[in-house]
């Protein structure tokens, strides 16, 4: 029961984590190789992903801390 629970939320943070970390590098990759074109990705997505980024990383202590790291 303890696997399934700590699976309830690890999987949620394990994706909040990646999807983060995707927003911050589409961002930043924006930023740097801009087409004149193309309006680059807006900072407020940077923001976004570095607030997924975060909450990812706390839910995936919590898990660790209410149903151990194994």
């Amino acid at each position: 029961m303890q696997q399934v629970l700590g699976a309830l939320i690890g999987v949620p943070a394990t994706m909040l984590v990646a999807g983060g970390l995707g927003l911050v590098g589409v961002t930043i990759y924006s930023r740097l190789f801009s087409q004149r074109h193309r309006e680059p990705i807006r900072w407020g997505h940077l923001g976004l992903g570095v607030v997924m980024f975060i909450v990812g990383a706390l839910l995936v202590e919590a898990e660790i801390l209410l149903f151990g790291a194994g």
